[in-house]
This record gives C-alpha cells, structure tokens and sequence, in this order.
C-alpha cells in the first residue's frame, strides 16, 4: 500500500477502529506466514536514482552508555546502527511486508516448530564469507543464562540452532510459531563474525554485514557511515556515507535542519510542526504503525502493587486533552495495552476506557485511600513533549485526590537510569511486528524489559499456547484475552498512539512506500534513501 501523508484532521480528536487506523499506515504483520513454505523477497528496484552524497540527520534518542553489542541496543539510534551497519537473516520491506536479507530462503515444518534458513552469498565488510556458524553465534549470544540481551525472552522458545555444511541454520523451537521468520527481523539480532572462540566480537567493525560500515562511533554523541563495497543488494546503499548525530534538545534538532545544517531531523516537536510545514526546502512526514507513549507504573512497587490504585490513576487520565495538546491532533487516544490498530489481533472490542474522576476517586477509597501523593519522571529523551504532557496529566489527576509531582529528568542516561527503575515514568515504544514479540519482550514475567513488572500466569500461559496454534480464530481470541488482561490488570497506562513525525531537506528522497515499523522508514533511511544533487 503505497504511503500517503497522514492528514491531521482525518485522526485527530476521536479513538479509531483497526479499518481507519491502517488507511494511514503501512502495514507490517497482516502479510503473516500463511503456509510454512517461505516466499521471500528482495528489495524492488528503483529506476533512476542519484548515487553519491553525504546524508547528516539529527537523532532524539540516543546515550553516553550505549553499546556496539546488539542484545543491548535500547533506542532509535542505536536501532538504526543494527539496520545500517548489521545484516539480518530476514528484513522488513519498505512496503511493509518481510523479505530476504541474508537469508535468501526459509521453510517451516513440523507444525511450524522446525525452520531451515538457506544463506545467500553474502560478506562481511572484511571480505569474509558469512557462513551458519557465525549466524548460529550471533544467535546464541541472546541465548542461555548468562546472556545480558534484551532479546532473549522472543529466542527462549528456541531449543536448538545448529548449523547444517556453510549455508544451512536449522532451527528447532518448543513449539510452533508461524511467525518466527519475522522474529529475525529484530533489531538486536544482528549476525556478526564468529571468531576462534564460537563467540562474536561486536567490536570489530569488520564483522558486521549490513549495506553500511561503522567508521566511528561516539556513544551518545554520533556515528558516522560509510558505503560497504562488497553489500550483496545493490539496490539499497545509495549515498556515499552518512552521519547520525545524537541531539536530544528537539529545539536544536529543529533549529539545525532549518538552518541546513542538517539533512533530517527525528522526532520535532509535535507543537512546532505547522510552523516547519512553511519552510520551503522542508518536507514534513509522519506514519502511523506500532508506536505508544505510556506510563508505567512498578507493580511490585507500593503504591502501584494495588490495582485498585493502578485503575484509579487509568480513569484519572484526559487522554483526549493529551493527543490535543501534547501532541497537537498528532495522534489518537489509547487503550491501556500495547497492542495498536495496525497489528492484525488488535482488540477493537474493548470498551474506550475515558476519563472519569469520580470513578478514579472509587478506586483510590476501594484501595483505603482518600487521597495519594507520587512522583511521575518525565524527559523530553522519552518523547518531545512528555514533560508537558505529565504536566497536563498532574492536573487531570488533582481532580481525583491524586497529587502527581512531575520530576524532569536528565535526557542523557534516562533510558538506563530512569525507565524500569523509578517506579512511575513515561515511556515511548514501538517497532515489533507481531504481537508475540511485543508481549513476549516486555509483558512475560521476568523478562528484562518488562518495565512494569507485569506477571500474571494465565497472560504467559496464553503467551505461549497462541505462538503454536495454528488456527487462526482461536489465535485471534488468545490474543486478544491477553489484551483485555493487560487493560485490566497491568501497570502499564497508554493514553495515546502518536504518529511518527520527522522533518527532511527536499533534496533527500525516498520511495513512494515507507516501512512504519519505526519511524523514518523502519529506521532504515540511511540504506534506502537518496540525495538528490
């Protein structure tokens, strides 16, 4: 579906259905695994387009502990490093839909729970072949007990990878998953060389086989690109070389692609967006897809260990004020769950939970409180308006005896030293193509990033018998009882989906259809974008 310019007013003001909601988005998921026999594609080709130039784009997120090891990879910078700099075995397209990358073909068997994945020929930037060996490596670095990756909740229900001669993985899991091709798609799985030791050092920039090589890396500061000579998809890597610098003020990211000092410009703030339109050599885009801001709330953490107090500050929340003022008609209200329009099993069926004070106050005396005081951390590093928008919502909550004192926290170091650490923080998440990873990520108990600390058995009970059934009815339904359980029972208050918004120089362009997964393309611009001279 080809990518439109969302209109403000066609979303603004009113909670949508999954029919409208897709309209404007490219959608990732609903072209799912239908058999087990892999069709997989390539990157079409383009006809016609400039090769050559120097692409500088401002990033909002990004920090000082940032790591070149992918199982630590946690925001949109470093997220787009895995998809410049580091092949995958699979690869969501422009369109929306998954294709090849170093895997050329794959196939499912055994009720799904067998998938053999057939390399291509490929290098890595040193000139090495890729081999099974070091894709079986890469795997298990997310692997075992002592891996520290984020990624190994979505890789638990592997049982076994091995590699079969230089250009067959074979990998077995517990039990089916349909959607395990697109699981590869993940930004932490990036296949690296395996050394001497079966390991891979994520260090060495020669290691990585993605259509750009990392000729320097600033954490927290920039990363600069370089064309990969040898890349096996000659249709994507059009530009020379790229630079992505961190700027976490989005005043300054503004102000620096106004000026031309820069080509792109991540994440404006939604306020200033009307103004950026009047720019003449500025195009503003935005997508809908899987984005959510949330705040979180511990559950393991008083006072939050109490629904009732966790439904109070749910019904204590002008969602519709926030998607107007906070994000300025950029957005639609949300539902206390993680799962938007745009994923196939989104549960249009729950009822709108909408502002009721008096309804928030019968919680908080249900819970032996007249009245409650917490502190909601903030920072512009979650989303560039998320200090106002806590701000709108202190005043929605005074109204229900709930006193929120808004802390603003430092944007350096807020992901690592704030999110799942102060026990009410904002958040902003998004990127996961199916529902089984987003769940499988940050709501199975114990996972790493789950930063609520969710944990309810019949939620991971569900979890798992949904990856391997089959049928799709009965997957539909197991999916959405795990969405109504979230809305319920979780700590985890999503008042609004924002689109993804991001402002370019017009010389900088790209095709008619944009992945949505993240923003600006899948966080895949630096590969597929160009420069007009």
């Amino acid at each position: 579906m080809p990518k439109r310019r969302v209109s403000r007013d066609r979303y603004q003001g009113r909670s949508i259905g999954r029919r409208a909601f897709v309209a404007g988005t490219s959608l990732i998921g609903l072209g799912a695994v239908a058999g087990f026999a892999a069709m997989p594609r390539v990157a079409r080709a383009e006809t016609a387009i400039p090769k050559g130039g120097h692409l500088k784009a401002a990033m909002g997120q990004g920090s000082t502990s940032d790591s070149l090891d992918p199982g630590k990879f946690e925001n949109g910078f470093t997220i787009a490093l895995s998809y410049t700099s580091h092949g995958k075995l699979t690869n969501i397209g422009s369109d929306g839909q998954l294709e090849s990358d170093l895997a050329e073909t794959w196939e499912g068997s055994d009720g799904a729970k067998k998938w053999v994945f057939t390399l291509r020929d490929a290098e890595f930037h040193n000139g090495r072949k890729v081999t099974a060996d070091d894709v079986v490596a890469s795997l298990n670095h997310h692997r075992g007990e002592e891996t520290t990756s984020a990624a190994k909740p979505i890789l638990e229900s592997v049982t076994s990878i091995k590699a079969d001669g230089e250009k067959t993985v074979v990998i077995e899991l517990d039990g089916g998953n349909a959607d395990f091709p697109f699981t590869m798609t993940d930004y932490h799985l990036s296949i690296g060389m395996a050394g001497d030791s079966g390991k891979v050092d994520w260090q060495d920039d020669g290691s990585q086989s993605g259509p750009y090589k990392l000729a320097a890396f600033e954490p927290g500061v920039k990363a600069v690109y370089e064309k990969a000579g040898n890349h096996w998809n000659s249709k994507i890597g059009h530009m020379d070389s790229a630079e992505l610098l961190v700027v976490l003020d989005p005043t300054a990211r503004q102000t620096a692609v106004m000026a031309k000092e820069i080509d792109v410009c991540e994440r404006p703030d939604t306020r200033t967006v009307s103004r950026l339109q009047e720019i003449p050599h500025l195009d503003v885009e935005e997508s809908f897809g899987y984005r959510f801001h949330s705040y979180n709330m511990l559950m393991d953490t008083p006072p939050f260990d109490n629904n009732d107090v966790r439904l109070a500050f749910k019904y204590g929340i002008n969602r519709q004020e926030l998607v107007d003022k906070a994000l300025s008609g950029h957005g639609v209200i949300a539902n206390d769950h993680p799962i938007t329009p745009a994923y196939r099993y989104y549960a249009d069926n729950i009822p709108q939970r909408a502002y009721d004070p008096d309804k928030a106050k019968f919680h908080l005396n249900k819970a032996g409180l007249s009245s409650l005081d917490v502190d909601l951390s903030a920072s512009s590093a979650a989303y560039a308006s998320a200090v106002d928008a806590a701000v709108l919502y202190k005043e929605h909550a005074a109204k229900a005896g709930m006193n929120i004192n808004v802390v603003t926290e430092p944007s350096d170091g807020y992901w690592s030293n704030v999110w799942m650490k102060k026990a009410f923080s904002a958040c902003d998440w998004g990127g996961r193509p199916t529902e089984d990873q987003m769940f499988s990520i940050a709501y199975q108990s114990g996972v790493p990033w789950n930063d609520t600390r969710f944990s309810n058995e019949k939620f991971d009970n569900l979890l798992i018998e949904a990856r391997s059934e089959l049928d799709e009815a009965k997957r539909r339904d197991m999916y959405i009882e795990m969405q109504m359980i979230v809305h319920d029972d979780g700590g985890v208050i999503v008042p609004m989906l924002p689109s993804s918004i991001w402002v370019k120089n017009k010389r900088v362009q790209h095709a008619d259809q944009m992945s949505s997964a993240w923003q600006m393309d899948g966080l895949q611009f630096v590969s597929r974008w160009w420069i007009e001279s």
